[in-house]
Order: C-alpha cells, then structure tokens, then sequence
C-alpha cells in the first residue's frame, strides 16, 4: 500500500521528462487515429489523461494519511500538461 504512491511519484517524473525530451527532440512520425504525431507522444498523452485521475482517486479516498507524494505526482502532472498545452499552442481561453 505503502509503494503505489512512490510509483504514481516515479511516473510523473519519468512523464515529465518524457515531455521535455519529446520537445527537444525529434522522432519518427507515424498516422495515429487520423493525424500526424511523433511516436513519443502517444504515450505522453495516455500518460497525461490517467496519471492525474489516479492520483486525484487516491486522495479523495485516503483522506486520512497525509497524501504528501500523490499530491507532488499531481504537481508534476500538471506541469506536464502546461508545458504540453504550450509546445501544442492551445488556447483553453478565448
């Protein structure tokens, strides 16, 4: 029990740093579901839309434990999308 919090911990560091890799580098285009993607950001994205859900399950269920490392994983996960939403440039305001 005590684990799953240092491995959410540990994959939203390691999806960080995918982000800032796959900004800085180039890497083979592939056709992913009808657009045009470099092959590191599939996982990236997988990564960005599920990480934060789990982390945010996790707290809202132990509100008893003080959530120190799920609240941190959440921290990174949302510098990932920020930096994400940036390398894209969408606009969520209008």
């Amino acid at each position: 029990m005590s684990t799953k919090n240092k491995i959410y911990l540990v994959l939203s560091v390691v999806v960080l740093l995918m982000t800032f890799v796959a900004i800085f580098q180039n890497f083979e285009t592939i056709h992913f579901i009808g657009f045009e993607t470099e092959i590191i950001w599939i996982p990236i994205w997988i990564a960005v839309v599920v990480l934060p859900l789990l982390n945010l399950y996790e707290i809202a269920i132990n509100t008893d434990d003080y959530n120190k490392y799920y609240w941190l994983a959440l921290l990174l996960n949302v510098m990932s999308i920020f930096f994400i939403l940036r390398y894209f440039k969408i606009d969520l305001l209008p």
